[in-house]
């Protein structure tokens, strides 16, 4: 009896092993599908990605001027020129003792070379320290800084938008010099300092 046994217990001892391997396989295999990554067939993935070595666009606003800005350059210094109408207006107050507020408007225009240095950036976003050269048609040559951001709308068009202080140093001698400006006033904040912000829609061909 225990003989015919053996052969039967071995061939059940045999299949329960066989059983237990393919339970093994079969849920390796799954956990392997289950951590692999998706292939998605996404065009866009494999594009490359949008250059922002030049860029050329129109921008509006009181730091740089109403006009156009082109610039160009590598991922950490860019160098931007910036163009256009820049209107001058001074507050001042009357030598009287009433103080009255008197006000100056002047047509000008302005040119802007500057240097942007980034400091960080984001998946669509990056931010720079501005710094450059100006000269106004009215308040003469100067200088400035500020800080800027560049936004990736897509890939050929980007939002710059900056902010930041200019210096003329001879900003009120020529004022009075070239412009006529009245000796009975005297403005609180020099027109040397000016500042603003300008927004500029930028394409990249």
């Amino acid at each position: 009896m225990k003989a015919t046994l053996c052969p039967f217990v071995s061939t059940v001892t045999a299949a329960r092993r066989a059983s237990s391997l393919l339970i093994v396989a079969l849920v390796a295999v799954a956990s392997s599908r289950a951590g692999a990554a998706p292939e998605i067939d996404d065009p866009a993935a494999s594009a490359e990605p949008p250059q922002r070595h030049f860029g050329v666009g129109p921008s509006v606003g009181f730091l740089a001027g109403n006009g156009v800005t082109m610039g160009g350059g590598g991922g950490f210094l860019r160098g931007w020129f910036t163009g256009g109408f820049a209107p001058i207006f001074v507050f001042a107050n009357a030598r009287t003792p009433d103080r009255s507020v008197r006000f100056n408007y002047y047509n000008a225009f302005q040119i802007n070379e500057d240097l942007t240095f980034r400091i960080f950036q984001r998946p669509r976003l990056e931010g720079a320290v501005l710094v450059g050269y100006k000269y106004n048609t009215v308040l003469g040559s100067g200088g400035g800084g500020g800080f800027s951001v560049l936004y990736d709308l897509d890939r050929r068009w980007g939002l710059l938008m900056s902010v930041g202080v200019a210096v003329f140093p001879s900003a009120k001698a020529r004022l009075m010099r070239n412009e006529g400006y009245p000796a009975d006033r005297e403005p609180p904040i020099t027109p040397a300092i000016q500042g603003g912000a300008n927004v500029g829609l930028v394409f990249f061909p």
